[in-house]
């Protein structure tokens, strides 16, 4: 599902990102949601991903672990620390 090899690299988190989103979409095809990740500055990983769209509190935490999930097998783990700034990455969607 995921290449394991992929780049430890922050400028490649919209692409990543976009890549997790799609196979969530395709996967859920009911469900119009997309992704916002928030990374903290200096950091290669994410702090948190954004499930928009989504009323329902569940499905939406369902989503944001799969999610999390992903972003992780592709080598961007997902840790919020305390009192530092973030910012927000918007995923590279294909046409």
């Amino acid at each position: 599902m995921h290449d394991t090899n992929r780049i430890h690299d922050r400028r490649a988190l919209p692409d990543a990102l976009g890549q997790v989103e799609s196979e969530l979409r395709s996967a859920n095809p009911p469900l119009h949601f997309h992704l916002v990740g928030q990374a903290h500055y200096g950091e290669i990983g994410l702090a948190f991903i954004e499930v928009v769209g989504i009323d329902d509190p569940s499905v939406c935490g369902q989503i944001r672990e799969k999610a999390n999930a992903g972003l992780e097998q592709l080598g961007f783990p997902i840790d919020l620390k305390e009192g530092k700034d973030v910012y927000h990455i918007m995923p590279t969607r294909q046409a």
